[in-house]
């Protein structure tokens, strides 16, 4: 009986190699298939000539402008959708979610370019074994993106703002070149910084998040107290900061507080701690101490540039073409949950405009690329527009349950180049808080959105009519 098996196993073995030796080859992410090439020349042409969809193989920061391999000029070709080779290489777990929101279809014809052809074969691959596309589609861009921006009569395009979401190999270099620079990490577990003591950032000091507001709705605190506490740090209107945390919410919620407090010269570690150590860089453990200073530099109400109160609020939310942007999941929009253990109250500001955020309080997933870093801001935009949010011609005041995560969406507005937006940051919470103010709750669609907030605003222009017309994208 054993001999039988065992001739049955090595004859049904012998036929499973048989097959597959006989089955052909399919390209896979490490065996590189034979693609063709196009030269920058070409490229040039096809940018008005023909349809294609480009692919930026390189890192979100490079896409967005910073220089990080020798490139001539930052950035990235106008139209490319980003797709890291870095993604890929990591099996990162929203790499499927990053491939849809690109809309890349199957049977379009590609042209893939990054650093070098390494990663491009390496998405190229990954799109012919894991997304079913034909490798005869696929281009890839010989010499690369330095080649294209070496050309001074090429187009580049970029992250207005990019500097102020900073790569962590430049923040290191920044680091080593500026000793006036502070590195700030924030936490928010009452001051114990236990996430800080196991891993910092070399030489970063913990600003706990009851340095700057209160419990139970997590209101900020009165502006010169956060300044007092900043000047714990060592940290004055004119002091370079530069703020990290273990989620991008916390790090934005600090720097957008330190911006309000008056300090002018604040950015953000582009993906957080997690960036750092991807890059491998290393952590210290313990604690810094930090060395106080005896004055700020300012004093006076914050810059409501930044935040507003719950009366500038109102005013904006009946402004003609001003609104409030609800950054939270669409279960909170529509009532159907708090988001918050520590706040039941459920619904939406009436005429707020949905923002999106992710799936809950804690989530920014519709902000973030697989390795938390922003997201291609041209899809943030697409996605605003859609639900009748348009940062260039409206006023805008982001807000969520009380800040954190309006705090960031802030933030990449700014880097988008938007400047006329503020976070309202005591948020649902201290607005449901009033039974005077306006609420609504249940499901809602797109263009019933958009005339709860015509009616909030008195805005009947016909453009904002004419947006309701746009193709969503979106599942909600």
């Amino acid at each position: 009986m054993l001999y039988t098996s065992l001739t049955r196993a090595f004859c049904l073995g012998g036929m499973v190699l048989f097959i597959a030796a006989c089955q052909p080859d399919k390209p896979s992410m490490t065996a590189p298939a034979a693609y063709t090439t196009i030269n920058t020349q070409q490229l040039s042409q096809k940018l008005t000539t023909s349809q294609y969809t480009l692919i930026d193989t390189r890192s979100p920061d490079a896409f967005n402008g910073w220089t990080l391999q020798g490139e001539q000029r930052g950035g990235h070709i106008p139209g490319a959708k980003l797709l890291s080779a870095d993604w890929i290489t990591r099996d990162l777990p929203e790499l499927d979610t990053a491939y849809q929101r690109t809309g890349i279809q199957p049977d379009q014809s590609i042209i893939i370019y990054g650093y070098d052809r390494e990663q491009s074969t390496t998405v190229a691959n990954w799109l012919v074994s894991e997304m079913g596309h034909n490798l005869d589609h696929i281009s890839i861009l010989k010499g690369g993106y330095n080649q294209w921006a070496a050309v001074e009569a090429n187009p580049v395009d970029h992250l207005p703002g990019y500097h102020s979401l900073v790569p962590p190999t430049a923040l290191n270099e920044q680091i080593k070149n500026n000793p006036q620079l502070k590195v700030v990490e924030i936490g928010w577990d009452g001051g114990k910084g236990k996430s800080y003591r196991k891993g910092h950032i070399p030489g970063a000091l913990y600003w706990d998040d009851l340095e700057f507001e209160h419990p139970p709705i997590y209101e900020l605190n009165d502006v010169e107290d956060i300044r007092t506490s900043l000047q714990r740090l060592g940290i004055d209107k004119n002091t370079p900061v530069a703020v990290y945390s273990t989620d991008s919410i916390g790090a934005a919620r600090g720097a957008s507080v330190m911006k309000y407090a008056g300090v002018s010269d604040v950015v953000m570690l582009n993906g957080g701690k997690d960036a750092w150590s991807a890059a491998g860089l290393l952590l210290d453990t313990g604690w810094v101490q930090p060395i106080p200073i005896e004055t700020f530099g300012v004093t006076g109400p914050g810059n409501a540039s930044v935040v507003i109160d719950i009366e500038q609020a109102k005013a904006l939310r009946k402004q003609h073409d001003g609104a409030l942007v609800s950054i939270r999941s669409w279960e909170e929009y529509v009532g159907d949950i708090s988001g918050y253990g520590y706040f039941q109250k459920k619904g939406r500001i009436t005429g707020a405009l949905w923002g999106q955020s992710g799936d809950s309080a804690w989530d920014m997933n519709d902000y973030h690329n697989p390795d938390h870093t922003m997201r291609n801001y041209r899809e943030i935009e697409a996605f605003w527009h859609q639900w009748g949010i348009h940062p260039d011609s409206m006023e805008l005041a982001f807000y969520c349950g009380n800040g954190w995560r309006a705090s960031e969406v802030w933030w990449y507005a700014q880097a988008m180049g938007y400047k006329n937006n503020q976070i309202y940051s005591s948020g649902w919470m201290r607005w449901k808080n009033d039974p005077e103010n306006p609420v609504s709750t249940g499901n809602i669609t797109r263009e019933d959105s958009l005339k709860a907030w015509r009616i909030a605003s008195g805005n009947h222009s016909p453009g904002v009519l004419a947006a309701e017309k746009v193709d969503i994208v979106t599942t909600h």
